[in-house]
C-alpha cells in the first residue's frame, strides 16, 4: 500500500515537472530555459530534478513524447480501431495538427508561442539536443510510414488513385503539414483550422480515385 502511494506521488511530481517544462520551452525557447529556471518555476530542489531526469535533453524528449506526440498516436489508434476509410484517416491527421494552437493554450496553459520552439518541435529538432532531435525524427518517420500505409490501403480499396507514387505523396503530405505549422507560427493571425482544411482539400483532390469525383462529402474536421 505504501509502495503504491509512493509510486502515485512520484508520478504526480514527474507529471508536474514535465508540464511546467513543456510550457516554458514553448513560451520562451528550448535554449532560453535553464534547469535552474525550471527548478524555480516547479518549486523543486536540484536533487528532485536529478531523481527524475539525467539531463535537460532527456526532460525535453520525455515532455515532447508524453505531452505532444502521444496525441497523434492516440488519434491514429482510434482511426484504425474504427476501420475508417482512407479519406477520414487522413483528415484526422490534418485535424490534430490544426488543433495545435487550441491544445497548447487550453490543455497546457501556454500564453504565447516562441516560433523557433514550435518549428523545432514539429519539424527539425535542435542539433545540440540529440535525444530531442532523435525523438522528433523518429516520430516524423513513424508518421510518414503511417501516411504511406493509409495511401496504399486507399489504393487497394479504390479510394485513392492507383497511379500515384505512395512514398512521394506521403512525403509531400508530411511537408504540407509541417509547412502549414511554420506558416501559422510565423503569423498567428491566420485561421489555423481553415489553413489545414484548405491544404487537405488540395491534397485529396490530387490523390482521390477518379471514381470518387466530387468526393463523398464536404471535408469534415469534426470527426472526434
Amino acid at each position: 500500500m505504501v509502495h503504491k502511494t509512493l509510486e502515485k506521488e512520484n508520478f504526480k511530481v514527474k507529471e508536474k515537472i514535465l508540464r511546467i517544462a513543456f510550457k516554458l520551452f514553448i513560451e520562451r525557447g528550448f535554449f532560453e530555459v535553464s534547469i535552474s529556471d525550471l527548478i524555480k518555476e516547479a518549486v523543486i530542489s536540484k536533487s528532485c530534478f536529478n531523481y527524475y531526469f539525467s539531463s535537460k535533453d532527456q526532460l525535453i524528449c520525455e515532455a515532447i513524447e508524453k505531452l505532444f506526440f502521444s496525441r497523434f498516436e492516440e488519434v491514429i489508434r482510434i482511426s484504425d480501431e474504427l476501420h475508417e476509410i482512407s479519406e477520414d484517416k487522413l483528415i484526422r491527421i490534418f485535424q490534430i495538427y490544426s488543433e495545435t494552437d487550441s491544445y497548447l493554450k487550453n490543455n497546457l496553459n501556454v500564453k504565447r508561442f516562441n516560433y523557433r520552439s514550435i518549428i523545432s518541435l514539429t519539424v527539425e529538432g535542435i542539433k545540440d539536443y540529440k535525444l530531442m532531435t532523435n525523438c522528433i525524427v523518429d516520430f516524423n518517420n513513424r508518421l510518414l510510414e503511417k501516411i504511406e500505409y493509409i495511401i496504399n490501403e486507399g489504393k487497394l480499396l479504390g479510394e485513392i488513385s492507383s497511379e500515384i507514387d505512395s512514398k512521394f505523396v506521403a512525403k509531400h503530405t508530411l511537408t504540407l503539414l509541417q509547412n502549414a505549422i511554420v506558416l501559422w507560427v510565423m503569423n498567428q493571425n491566420i485561421d489555423i483550422k481553415k489553413l489545414f482544411e484548405v491544404n487537405f482539400k488540395y491534397l485529396w483532390n490530387k490523390i482521390k480515385s477518379p471514381e470518387c469525383v466530387g468526393g463523398k462529402r464536404e471535408t469534415n474536421f469534426d470527426l472526434m
